[in-house]
């Protein structure tokens, strides 16, 4: 009876436990991530996603734990920021474990910044098992010293795309502790910054006048923030006075059709009339340098018949080509 006790428990024992392990081989594959087009003056955010796959073969009914490390890319030596170069040109952003941004994703290579654990589990009893991360990647805003052009970084090679992986039965393993079996992969985050450009004015006002037998003067403010080395051209228009062109601007009184005609130049000398190219007048010229640029509108109103009293308004538009 002993005996026959003895065998049953035997064979529960073995019917319980887990298949042994066998020679795991865990592999990663990862998708680019592209910002697509990035602009330094905007003053927002870009934000892009891309996902790592990590496929493993040969496993038991073991769970693996997967961890991956991504180190600081072929941009730079520094985690915050990451960095993607176009020539010397320096586009900083970062890789994070999260959408929110609060995580940096980083390597057993840094004591700050660390590796992502997954536990892989077997599908059924196929012996393999996959699963996958997302990698969240941000680009601040207003990074004024960008050029125009493509930025990339790569991720290859021991550290910094790596995969570290092991089966565990109770208590998985700390990535610290994760050097071998390793794998590695590899992928590119890339970004392209355009020429781009904001534009922002303040009004002109040339206060209160009675008789109009005197010049008067006033100025305004054009603020341009344009792409570091991004030539522009601002060009104004005639305004919203009937019969107005670039060489003979007017405002008209509000309610009526009475008008009093001033112009716009690009000097405090009034001998740069400022439109549009046609007329006698031009565009102003400039060259971007990722930061605001103020321009001063200078604008002046010659003797001329004095009409009726009122207020005298005229709206002109300011086009920036780049």
């Amino acid at each position: 009876m002993r005996r026959a006790l003895w065998i049953v428990f035997l064979a529960m024992w073995f019917v319980c436990m887990p298949r042994l392990a066998s020679a795991q081989t865990c592999t990663a594959v990862a998708s680019n991530l592209n910002f697509g087009q990035v602009s330094p003056v905007a003053g927002t955010t870009a934000s892009a996603s891309s996902t790592i796959t990590i496929n493993c073969t040969g496993m038991s009914a073991l769970p693996v734990r997967a961890c991956v490390n991504i180190g600081t890319g072929s941009g730079g030596s520094t985690y915050l920021p990451r960095i993607a170069l176009n020539g010397t040109s320096q586009l900083q952003y970062n890789l994070y474990t999260a959408s929110g941004g609060s995580t940096v994703w980083g390597s057993r290579g840094s004591t700050t910044y660390q590796p992502i654990a997954i536990d892989v589990n077997e599908n059924g009893l196929s012996g393999s098992g996959s699963a996958t991360l997302t990698v969240y990647g941000r680009v601040p805003a207003s990074q004024t010293a960008l050029v125009a052009g493509p930025y990339a970084s790569t991720f290859a090679g021991a550290l910094q795309a790596e995969l570290d992986y092991q089966a565990y039965l109770l208590i998985a393993p700390a990535c610290a502790s994760l050097t071998s079996p390793s794998s590695t992969f590899s992928f590119t985050v890339s970004a392209n910054v355009i020429n781009d450009c904001t534009i922002a004015s303040t009004n002109i006002n040339f206060g209160t006048a009675g008789v109009l037998n005197s010049t008067l003067t006033a100025t305004g403010t054009l603020t341009v923030a344009c792409t570091k080395n991004d030539a522009y051209s601002i060009a104004l228009s005639s305004g919203a006075g009937s019969g107005a062109t670039v060489a003979d601007r007017a405002m008209t009184r509000s309610g009526g059709s009475d008008k009093v005609h001033y112009q716009l130049y690009q000097n405090a000398s009034y001998s740069l009339p400022w439109g549009d190219g046609t007329n006698g007048t031009t565009a102003l010229a400039g060259t971007g340098t990722g930061s605001s640029q103020s321009i001063t509108v200078y604008a002046r109103v010659l003797p001329q018949t004095t009409p009726q009293a009122g207020t005298y308004i005229d709206t002109v538009i300011a086009t920036i080509t780049y």
